[in-house]
C-alpha cells in the first residue's frame, strides 16, 4: 500500500469518527470542527453526517510530519491527476496550494487534493474576521464563519506542523 493510499485510508477513517462536542447539530448545515485522534488532527468544514465528505478537510499527521488538504468540490470535467490550484481568500489574504484532482474510487466524484501542504498560510486566512472563500479550479464556495475561530484555535493547538 502506498503512502498516498494510506493517507486516503486514514482520511476516510477520520470522516467516520465523531466530532468534538459543542458543534452545531443541525442536519444539512455546514459547520467547522476540529478532531484529534492521537497524532492525527483534522480541521473540517461540512456536514456532521458521517456518510458525507466534508467540503474542506485539512489533516495534520504529526507523527509523519505531513499535512494534506482535500476540497470536495465536484469537478466532473476534470480527470484525476490533473494539476489544480486550490486557494483560500479572505480580507485581502490568500493562501494558494498546488494540488491535483483526485478520486477515491472509480465512479466517485472528482475533488481537489494536495499533499505536504504548509498549514500556516491556510490558517492565517481562516483566522481572518471576514468571510472565507475556497476556490478549486473554476469552482468556488463561501465558507461560513460560524464556529471557525474555535475550530481553527483547536486545530492550531493540536497540529505541530507549520
Amino acid at each position: 500500500m502506498t503512502i498516498k493510499s494510506n493517507m486516503r485510508f486514514l482520511l476516510a477513517a477520520a470522516l467516520l469518527a465523531g466530532s468534538l462536542p459543542g458543534a452545531s447539530s443541525a442536519q444539512g448545515t455546514s459547520v467547522w470542527t476540529a478532531k484529534v485522534n492521537g497524532s492525527f488532527v483534522t480541521l473540517t468544514y461540512g456536514s456532521l453526517d458521517p456518510d458525507e465528505s466534508p467540503l474542506v478537510m485539512l489533516a495534520c499527521f504529526n507523527g509523519m510530519g505531513i499535512a494534506v488538504l482535500n476540497v470536495h468540490a465536484d469537478l466532473p470535467e476534470t480527470k484525476p491527476g490533473t494539476p489544480l490550484a486550490i486557494e483560500f481568500a479572505s480580507d485581502g489574504l490568500t493562501a494558494a496550494v498546488e494540488g491535483e484532482a483526485g478520486r477515491d474510487e472509480p465512479g466517485d466524484p472528482v475533488f481537489g487534493e494536495a499533499t505536504d501542504v504548509a498549514v500556516k498560510t491556510i490558517l492565517d486566512v481562516l483566522r481572518s474576521d471576514g468571510p472565507v472563500t475556497v476556490k478549486v479550479g473554476a469552482v468556488s464556495a463561501e465558507l461560513s464563519g460560524h464556529g471557525r475561530a474555535q475550530a481553527v484555535e483547536q486545530f492550531t493547538k493540536d497540529c505541530s506542523l507549520d
